[in-house]
């Protein structure tokens, strides 16, 4: 019966709402993903991921020698090598999300990434979890 005072103690401070709905959640490191960097959702196919490349990369810069370091940007230039970045990163996105075996493990480390987002369960679980 305590439990039940206790949660209606919680209900009425917070508005009804959950511990979980009041947890920081950190972003991913890198954001923003793959898929958002092609405007696809993470369910997609390769077909769907073949056609939003070809939507987007007559407007991509165009590519550096393999191996070769990206210029610092000179006094001026921060957008151009801000753009630059934008289309080695969408280069990359294309490059892993067509390769399956690549894209399986991205997608393993997404999930582990979110999974990690969330916040320890409280009481005795978290007491578990933490052990």
């Amino acid at each position: 019966m305590a439990g039940a005072g206790l949660s209606a103690l919680w209900r009425s401070l917070t508005g009804g709402a959950s511990e979980r709905s009041l947890a920081p959640v950190r972003a991913l490191p890198i954001e923003p993903t793959h898929y958002q960097c092609l405007g696809l959702p993470e369910d997609c196919t390769l077909a769907e991921v073949e056609i939003a490349w070809h939507q987007i990369r007559p407007g991509l810069l165009p590519g550096r020698a393999p191996g070769a370091r990206p210029a610092l940007p000179l006094p001026g230039q921060e957008d151009a090598h801000a753009e630059q970045t934008r289309s080695d990163a969408c280069r990359l996105a294309h490059a892993v999300l067509t390769d399956p075996d690549r894209r399986a493990v991205y997608d393993a480390w997404l999930a582990h990434e979110r999974a990690l987002m969330q916040p320890p369960p409280s009481g005795w679980m978290g007491w578990l979890a933490g052990r």
